[in-house]
């Protein structure tokens, strides 16, 4: 019953932010956003020139552990995919839901950001393999996201309301899907986070 109520809290809060995104990300467009930046041609073509990948997930796929290693390694995460490569066992396959809760192709549009899909993947991964209970590697996942799409041509409103999301919608403690450390195989309990045997 009580966890019926968290669960219950939990979407309500998440439908409280879905309003404050779509305002902000509305915000974002009729104030101009920034075109498609130089840095953003500049991050794009440092990602070409690494290894490439047969093809990056789409919406609605399942990453494997495996894949998201070699995605890992591709995007130079060496930290997260020494943490697969170490503990393979503690992960679970998941779905790439793209930007959770966000119809893409219309935001990508909106706010101009023509790689919103591959920004909320490296975004998703940082989560997806992050340390249960460390807030200050959230921070810097989350502040990493920001910065991408401020480099993929997003305006300084629309970056921070979509950070803002992340910082709210995120916390590990609201077991969601889209959770930090969503891909971990130990249990969440609602209001507590992940509960890690040690």
């Amino acid at each position: 019953m009580q966890e019926n109520r968290y669960r219950f809290s939990s979407y309500f809060i998440l439908l409280g932010i879905c309003p404050f995104l779509l305002i902000g990300l509305m915000f974002g467009f009729l104030s101009g956003c920034s075109e498609k930046s130089k840095q953003a041609k500049a991050s794009n073509e440092s990602v070409s020139g690494r290894r490439i990948i047969a093809e990056l997930p789409k919406i609605g796929e399942i990453v494997t552990t495996e894949r998201a290693l070699d995605l890992c390694e591709y995007y130079g995460f060496n930290y997260l995919a020494k943490r697969i490569k170490d503990n393979s066992d503690h992960f679970k396959e998941w779905k790439f839901d793209g930007c959770s809760m966000t119809p893409e192709a219309v935001v990508s549009e909106l706010i101009k950001v023509p790689t919103l899909v591959e920004i909320c993947l490296r975004h998703d991964l940082g989560y997806a393999y992050g340390d249960p209970g460390n807030e200050e590697e959230r921070i810097l996942v989350d502040k990493k996201f920001q910065k991408d799409l401020l480099d993929g041509g997003a305006s300084k409103v629309t970056a921070k309301v979509m950070f803002d999301a992340v910082r709210v919608g995120g916390k590990e403690k609201l077991c969601l899907p889209f959770s930090w450390s969503f891909a971990r195989v130990a249990p969440c309990k609602l209001g507590v986070g992940l509960i890690l045997k040690h």
